[in-house]
């Protein structure tokens, strides 16, 4: 997913601190969702400035494909002139990801002002701030890493939180079990300097699946893009 607290877009970087690897749950067959994923971030300088970084996205994923589209004020995006920015934008621009029958990613960000799909090879997956990780990208946080942490109580009202501790980070996961999906992830720091917050709720399906509305889009790679 992309890395939202660069103001790239990612549906979570508290969420990639949980992409470890392991190999149980990988094989949950997960429900379609239609999810609004708000997020929040505070760091406190060492200059003793709190900086904090808000925003939300809407996410949709069937079957072997993800879309994550961050939504943006009209004012805010207004009406502008890209006839000389070959550069997409990839912190409001959607992020399309297709899961292949081999296993590969085809991720794609989508320039409508431009009505164009732009291809992104996994080389430049840093750049648009892609962890290349299907896991959380179609789940939010990869369900094969919730054996690395330690579940906290039993199942309630359908959740199971799980937390890890790794030195003085803290993490934890509200997991919707029957959803494949968490509710709210959060990592904090012991001492109040720094944290991060993602709540996520189902919103309903829209009329039209995002990537059904692509037809007469020209189809570019990334790397023409560049420089």
């Amino acid at each position: 997913m992309k890395n939202w607290i660069s103001s790239v877009k990612m549906p979570a970087i508290a969420l990639a601190l949980l992409s470890i690897a392991s190999a149980t749950l990988a094989a949950v067959n997960a429900p379609d969702q239609n999810l609004q994923v708000q997020h929040y971030s505070m760091v406190l300088g060492r200059d003793g400035v709190k900086r904090e970084t808000t925003f939300t996205e809407r996410m949709y994923r069937r079957n072997d494909q993800v879309w994550t589209e961050r939504l943006i004020a009209s004012e805010a995006a207004g009406e502008h002139d890209h006839s000389g920015h070959n550069h997409p934008d990839a912190g409001s621009s959607p992020m399309w990801v297709r899961r292949q029958a081999d296993g590969s990613l085809d991720a794609r960000l989508i320039e409508r002002h431009q009505r164009r799909t732009i291809k992104v090879d996994s080389q430049y997956y840093g750049n648009i701030g892609f962890n290349g990780n299907w896991g959380s990208s179609f789940y939010l946080s990869d369900p094969q890493s919730l054996k690395n942490m330690r579940t906290v109580g039993p199942v309630k009202d359908g959740v199971q939180l799980y937390e890890s501790k790794r030195g003085e980070l803290t993490v934890r996961v509200s997991w919707d079990v029957k959803g494949q999906y968490p509710r709210r992830v959060e990592s904090f720091d012991a001492h109040g300097h720094a944290r991060r917050q993602t709540l996520v709720s189902v919103i309903a399906a829209p009329p039209v699946l995002p990537w059904q509305t692509l037809a007469g889009y020209a189809e570019i790679d990334y790397s023409d893009l560049l420089d």
